[in-house]
């Protein structure tokens, strides 16, 4: 019989079984297709199939019409299997294994004023290959004075995308802890990398669950604006991974069905980068020294240390944190958490107990944040004993006894914002601070925004200081700027007008004027090029003049290919092609840049572990070449180049004339093979066939229609090479050798 599921067509076929009391007996799979949920009693054997009775699925009623031999179900929506959407659901790409190469940065800076040159210098040579990438980072400073270059820091780094983790050997700055200070060290580190997956979001989404008496189309409205429209089917259903602001708020779910029914739904969410998915795991183990006097001396390792942090995602609205540290006589444990408490905010918190020296002591703290489109508010109070130690506190330095930051932003309208701040610190053996600040910003539309700013210490002798920023958008990627500062004894005016260089490439300018204290002028004209940033400024104040002038970009190496770029902190491809004419390279949609003379082009800015398309422009080629395939994909690693290479070929095409034997032109139909081949060409109008790959020489058999034979011959490589030449006349009037 034929079904059909709440006037929906199921199927023109399907056997049914009857039973002696007229009960109704249909095929499991009919139940599945139809997302019915199957009954909880034992399944009959049947036509080597199970079956179940309709009479056992709750909210469900069917009768047969006889008259169709249709079996005609009716079911409710609460019959029927959930649904479920995830929204954003990424899954990891396959990475290509990256050719060997290596890159070279540099940023140049020469500097002239007051009687003094000075010229410096930061490098970064990488080099990477399948295995991971290796880089190191140097520094040279007043070049000119013949002080030693010296290496800011050097690591190896190899990233595992199925375990959505990284190796660093070398240098590198520990993880971040709520329970503790980031320091730089050189040894071994591992640590969670969820971007090595797509899209794949660590912190928890909210999810909707709503019921469809009928198909129906679902609009979801975050914070009252629309973001999604998705279509249901009959049923309960739930849609995960919802795309919100970070924060909290509302989300409205507004369910329409085919009959002109609505039915509304509202629901509150937190989201928020302490929170981690149900199941996650974010960790960061270290083992190493610590990096002293970082930036100003080459190598100076301290003490060896090892450190351990572990997040754990016990609900999408509960995370709990574990973090310990430890040196030779010292160490350090600690444990925290963070809940999202509904409709409230987010409330968090954390205890440590040290040993050491000094002796034992601990370390907690409290924090409540909320993030609301009409206000936000962050709270956070830490106390700390005396003997409290932990990584980054000097031996001569105390943990301060207590710290207290609180900040607020309240919206007063459609376009004003105030903002309030107080930071309180009570430090052991060093200066108290206490400060307050606000501020207030003014949206004007295609005027700017204005802000006003107020800053006062309450524990040093500073008077109150106050600063205005009007800054004014233009078109094309310009702006003006006034800024006025003042406090007792102090103040200072500047208007500036600002062109910011396009990211394609082009010319910024900027130019300022100050008035009153620290008065003067500068102007500065910067290039952003293919090859890199260049840029050149001066100014004027105090009667002094300065002049700098900065250039900033790369080199990549990559088979046996070297090319200028701009500064390189992603991924990018070489390109090789077999033409000499310039051909245009796109990546991602958008041009990128050209093939030279010898057939090489630079493909710069690949996202890592995404697929990104390259593909050449080839109406620049001539008629008589093809390229094997003018796309391709690549899935590159962080940090690292692919080769691409794209073959072409002439297209060796010809037409041939063919008369029989009293000069007509043959007959249209007729068949002609080419160097045995089993595939024909037929001949068209006035006894011409288009061969569309000729290869020479070629041995050409034709025959008619019918495949009797009609002749055969030989045509040797011609003398000079032609575009779509047409060969002939040939005589087929009988067969030839």
């Amino acid at each position: 019989m034929a079904v059909v599921v709440n006037d929906k067509k199921l199927t023109d076929a399907t056997l049914i079984l009857r039973t002696a009391a007229n009960g109704i007996i249909v095929p499991s799979q009919l139940l599945t297709e139809a997302r019915l949920r199957l009954p909880n009693t034992a399944a009959i054997s049947s036509h080597q199939e199970n079956y179940y009775p309709l009479d056992a699925l709750p909210g469900v009623h069917a009768e047969i019409e006889s008259s169709t031999q249709t079996l005609v179900i009716q079911a409710q929506a609460t019959a029927f299997i959930d649904s479920e959407f995830n929204l954003g659901d990424h899954r990891q790409l396959l990475e290509q294994t990256s050719e060997t190469g290596a890159f070279l940065n540099y940023d140049v800076n020469y500097a002239k004023g007051q009687g003094q040159n000075n010229l410096s210098a930061v490098t970064e040579v990488g080099v990477f290959s399948g295995g991971g990438t290796y880089t190191s980072r140097f520094v040279g400073q007043d070049l000119t004075g013949k002080r030693s270059v010296f290496r800011l820091d050097s690591q190896y780094t190899r990233d595992f995308p199925e375990q959505q983790a990284t190796l660093v050997l070398g240098d590198s700055v520990t993880g971040n802890s709520a329970l503790s200070r980031q320091v730089y060290f050189g040894g071994i580190q591992w640590h969670t990398k969820f971007s090595t997956i797509p899209g794949y979001q660590a912190i928890p989404l909210p999810a909707f669950s709503g019921t469809a008496a009928a198909p129906s189309v679902v609009d979801i409205y975050v914070d009252n604006i629309l973001r999604l429209k998705q279509p249901v089917d009959t049923g309960p259903f739930t849609i995960n991974n919802l795309p919100v602001y970070a924060g909290q708020g509302n989300v409205q779910m507004v369910v329409h069905d085919v009959l002109g029914r609505q039915q509304v739904y509202t629901q509150s969410y937190i989201t928020s980068a302490q929170l981690l998915r149900q199941g996650s795991k974010d960790v960061s183990y270290e083992v190493g020294a610590l990096r002293n006097n970082f930036g100003s001396r080459n190598s100076d390792y301290g003490q060896a240390f090892g450190s351990a942090t572990v997040r754990y995602g016990v609900s999408n609205s509960s995370t709990v944190e574990s973090h310990g540290e430890a040196m030779r006589g010292r160490e350090s444990l600690g444990i925290g958490g963070a809940v999202a408490l509904t409709d409230i905010g987010l409330l968090s918190g954390g205890v440590a107990a040290s040993n050491s020296e000094r002796g034992n002591d601990t370390l907690q703290y409290l924090q409540f944040d909320r993030q609301g489109s009409q206000y936000a508010m962050t709270v956070r109070v830490q106390t700390a004993g005396a003997r409290f130690w932990q990584l980054g506190l000097g031996d001569d330095i105390l943990a301060p006894a207590q710290q207290i930051q609180a900040q607020a932003n309240v919206s007063l309208g459609a376009r004003t914002n105030l903002a309030l701040g107080y930071l309180s610190q009570v430090n052991r053996g060093q200066d108290n601070v206490r400060a307050v600040n606000a501020g207030i910003n003014f949206n004007l539309r295609g005027y700017g925004t204005v802000s006003v700013g107020f800053l006062k210490s309450l524990t040093q002798d500073r008077p109150l200081s106050a600063n205005v920023v009007w800054v004014i958008p233009l078109e094309h990627q310009s702006f003006a700027q006034v800024v006025a500062t003042g406090q007792p004894g102090s103040k200072s005016f500047s208007a500036g007008y600002q062109q910011t260089a396009p990211q394609e490439g082009g010319w910024g300018y900027r130019a300022r004027k100050a008035f009153f204290d620290n008065g003067g002028e500068d102007i500065g004209v910067n290039y952003l090029g293919d090859t890199g940033e260049y840029t050149i400024s001066a100014n004027h104040a105090d009667g002094q003049s300065n002049l700098q002038l900065e250039a900033r970009g790369g080199i990549a190496l990559l088979g046996g290919h070297a090319r200028a770029t701009r500064w390189m902190d992603e991924s990018f491809a070489m390109v090789e092609v077999p033409v000499s004419q310039p051909i245009d390279i796109y990546a991602n949609n958008v041009k990128v840049g050209q093939t030279d003379k010898y057939g090489v082009g630079f493909v710069p800015r690949l996202v890592p572990y995404e697929r990104n398309n390259v593909y050449l422009d080839t109406a620049g080629l001539p008629l008589s070449m093809t390229l094997d395939l003018n796309q391709k994909s690549v899935t590159p690693g962080p940090r690292s180049g692919s080769l691409l290479k794209f073959s072409a070929q002439q297209n060796q095409s010809a037409t041939l004339v063919l008369r029989d034997g009293q000069g007509t032109p043959l007959a249209t139909g007729s068949l002609v093979y080419l160097n045995g081949s089993a595939e024909a060409q037929e001949v068209a109008l006035r006894g011409q066939v288009f061969i569309p790959a000729m290869a020479y020489p070629a041995r050409i058999a034709v025959t008619d229609s019918a495949a009797r034979p009609l002749c055969s011959f030989d045509i040797p490589a011609p003398a000079k090479a032609e575009v779509f030449p047409i060969l002939g006349p040939f005589s087929c009037g009988q067969e030839t050798k």
